[in-house]
């Protein structure tokens, strides 16, 4: 590696260094998905995971690639079939989780809602505004690190009744974009997709469709006269964003564990070809576990017996945790990469073993949905684009403000504080914050259920 990356006999070292790389990647891919699909399918199987149609058609699919591909001999065709079709899976789930995402966010706002008026159907009692106000700061105060000072003063703002001007709240806004003055322009880009998502303001291709029902209990939920809401009406909305969470937080997962099955099965068949022999006898053991777990899953083998499994995995003990290390070792090289190596590979024929390393590599980060195009240098970002994102981003703001209830802006509001920066310059500013916070509200139910809210979680 260090001739390598000085550019020394490259002709010798970068084509065993490729397949040493591949070699790794495949290893790590192999483990990971066979011990994820055993798990994942285990589940199905014992009735702990109710697959929803499409994450089923889906595993489906992941069960016939398993089978025509690693459990029977190796075939060039096939495998580069499959690839394409995972490369098409990942797309769709990445699609899919976009939606779910935004749903998700926009019904943690109503959950918002629903929170600070439940307490208008039922006795809330009286609050000392000062008492509380001091309990709070002293909360916030009580460490001296400034990071844990900061997350809690992001937590306060989120928790505390919003009583705040729409011009003031785009001011801050704007201050937002600051940091981002001569970043990259990209940065300042996920920023205001950050605020956005938040804000429930995102609508991702598929927002209408991908979900059927997901989007008409959205559609109730919007067109509610929440001013007038009557106390059995209200209880069902509480009933209906439960069950409307639930089918979310189950969806999400499911999705988000087809996508770690994907990403390992297409780096596993991208490296299949370019690896060395240790791969092959590391997964050796793993063989049998695929044939009956795809079998199984494709309605044609009986399941693996205990005895079966725990002798499997008995043999892969540790090594996740060591081939983890080379592939991130192995990234951070190709990162380093120069120039002059990467075209002596396209020279010497090595340029599609080099673009399937990268591309594993990528596939085995932490992050399973990281874009796997590599990311050119950008162009900094400019004042008068950040103004202009800026323009954007509050005219957003101010048409949704417009059409809303109220409490929908305040949850709207809460929520972007978490994505914004502290924008207090002193402990005064904060302390003159929760005072006017408390005292400007004069919704009791509203003000006594923050305050709880933000003591329950002082307390955890």
């Amino acid at each position: 590696m260090h001739e390598v990356l000085e550019g020394k006999n490259l002709e010798r070292n970068l084509p065993p260094l490729l397949t040493e790389l591949a070699t790794v990647n495949h290893i790590y891919a192999g483990l990971c998905f066979t011990m994820e699909y055993f798990s994942f399918c285990e589940s199905v199987r014992d009735g702990e995971t109710g697959l929803f149609e499409e994450p089923a058609g889906l595993l489906g699919e992941i069960s016939r690639i398993v089978g025509e591909n690693l459990t029977e001999g190796f075939d060039a065709d096939r495998r580069e079939e499959a690839v394409g079709l995972l490369s098409g899976m990942r797309e769709r789930i990445t699609r899919k989780m976009q939606v779910l995402t935004t749903y998700t966010d926009i019904m943690t706002l109503y959950e918002y809602m629903l929170n600070r008026m439940e307490l208008r159907y039922a006795g809330t009692g009286d609050i000392d505004n000062d008492a509380a106000a001091a309990e709070i700061l002293q909360y916030i105060f009580m460490e001296k690190d400034n990071v844990t000072i900061n997350e809690r003063i992001h937590r306060m703002l989120s928790q505390l009744p919003i009583r705040m001007s729409r011009v003031k709240f785009c001011d801050i806004v704007r201050s937002g974009f600051e940091p981002y003055f001569g970043m990259e322009l990209s940065a300042a880009e996920d920023f205001v997709y950050r605020v956005e998502s938040a804000a429930g303001l995102c609508r991702p291709d598929g927002f209408e469709d991908a979900f059927p029902e997901i989007h008409k209990s959205w559609q109730r939920f919007r067109e509610t006269d929440w001013n007038g809401l009557g106390e059995k009406e209200f209880q069902k909305k509480q009933t209906e964003l439960s069950d409307v969470s639930d089918v979310l937080k189950r969806q999400t997962e499911q999705y988000f564990s087809l996508m770690g099955l994907v990403n390992h099965l297409y780096a596993w068949l991208l490296s299949l070809p370019y690896s060395g022999a240790e791969a092959g006898e590391r997964l050796e053991a793993l063989r049998g576990v695929l044939a009956k777990v795809s079998g199984s899953m494709q309605g044609g083998g009986d399941w693996l017996s205990e005895e079966e499994s725990d002798a499997a995995f008995r043999t892969t003990e540790g090594l996740i945790e060591q081939y983890a290390l080379e592939v991130k070792r192995g990234q951070a090289f190709l990162e380093e990469l120069s120039g002059e190596a990467q075209r002596m590979a396209q020279e010497t024929m090595l340029g599609q073993q080099l673009a399937c390393v990268r591309l594993s590599g990528r596939l085995l980060e932490d992050s399973l949905f990281a874009a796997l195009e590599e990311k050119n240098t950008e162009k900094k970002a400019e004042r008068r684009e950040l103004n202009e994102m800026a323009d954007a981003l509050c005219a957003k703001f101010l048409e949704a403000f417009s059409t809303q209830p109220q409490l929908m802006n305040r949850a709207m509001i809460a929520s972007v504080f978490l994505q914004l920066p502290v924008f207090f310059e002193s402990r005064n500013e904060v302390a003159d914050y929760v005072r006017s916070s408390l005292a400007g509200c004069h919704d009791l139910a509203e003000k006594v259920q923050s305050v709880r809210l933000m003591k329950q979680w002082m307390e955890e």
